[in-house]
């Protein structure tokens, strides 16, 4: 994470007019040398005069990296003052934040919550006793009680004429309950970006690659058959950062749904399911009745104005005889 600046590769993008906002989106799944390869391929078919090169903004990945990351980090608190303009603004559906200080008090409790051990019961007792530890603690905890990561899935960022910046970051929330019970699966110790060791074909070229694990099982005993965790839930989440002149950041908001929400709720994800079909159904359903019924009523109509038409000139050709 710290070398990021030397890894981070640029986009390379056509420049329209100097009023126009460029944007550009890296996705989690290419590698630098892909999308180094991407671009080239983009530059062969653009004129020299119409490129501008506009290199990624480093700070989305690095307040995403301070804020998830399981490694043992300096304080956000410092960090903040690097990030976050004096007069931030800090939302999510929860809470509402204006103040530096207390956007790092959120992500310092968020930190501490990615990882909660349950303590082996000496640990325990002399907790409650107040006792001293001893000079050679026991080990590690009892057993590892909650395990919260995040995936990113994709990036967006636009940058103004006026030099404002936006990001725009899609990731998963995955927390996971026990997850020493899941033999086959390792939580990453890091959310984003990690090093690769060089390929035998380029030594000296470092490659940046995101850490996306393989979704957590239950392998049943006995046998080989490994079926999905019921204690593993996702939350997909939108981050929207803003940036000012300095390139510090002004307003960050996450944003989840409701209906991802409830989906956390063991077996609302199978009613939300039918529900949605049935709501579907019902929409087309009245529909179609409705449809009906309007070439009923305009059948209906037409035949009354044939029907006064008629009318209209048998009057008209009696008037006439009668003259």
């Amino acid at each position: 994470m710290r070398d990021l600046d030397s890894c981070t590769p640029a986009f390379i993008i056509p420049t329209l007019s100097p009023s126009s906002t460029t944007s550009l989106s890296c996705s989690t799944q290419n590698t630098a040398g892909s999308n180094s390869e991407h671009a080239q391929l983009q530059v062969d078919k653009l004129p020299v005069a119409d490129i501008s090169v506009i290199p990624r903004n480093n700070v989305t990945l690095r307040v995403r990296g301070y804020v998830d990351d399981n490694f043992a980090s300096p304080s956000f608190l410092d960090t903040s003052e690097i990030f976050y303009d004096s007069r931030a603004r800090y939302e999510n559906p929860l809470v509402i934040a204006t103040s530096r200080s207390v956007i790092s008090d959120i992500h310092a409790l968020v930190r501490l919550c990615r990882a909660v051990d349950v303590p082996k019961p000496p640990s325990i007792l002399r907790a409650i006793l107040r006792r001293r530890p001893p000079d050679n603690p026991d080990g590690g905890p009892w057993f590892r009680a909650l395990r919260v990561w995040t995936e990113v899935d994709d990036i967006i960022e636009t940058e103004s004429f006026d030099g404002h910046k936006k990001s725009l970051v899609e990731h998963t929330v995955n927390i996971l309950f026990f997850p020493d019970l899941h033999t086959t699966y390792r939580i990453p110790k890091i959310f984003l970006l990690h090093q690769q060791p060089p390929s035998p074909s380029e030594p000296d070229s470092p490659q940046s690659s995101l850490a996306l694990p393989a979704s957590p099982s239950l392998t049943i005993p006995g046998t080989r058959i490994s079926l999905p965790s019921p204690l593993h839930f996702q939350l997909p989440v939108m981050t929207r950062l803003s940036f000012n002149e300095q390139g510090q950041i002004t307003y960050h908001v996450d944003i989840w749904d409701v209906r991802d929400v409830l989906r956390l709720i063991p077996g609302v994800r199978v009613v939300q399911w039918f529900l949605g079909r049935a709501g579907a159904m019902g929409l087309s359903w009245i529909s179609r009745k409705l449809q009906s019924q309007t070439n009923i009523s305009g059948i209906q109509q037409s035949n009354d104005i044939d029907v006064t038409k008629r009318g209209g000139a048998l009057l008209t050709a009696s008037a006439a005889d009668s003259v």
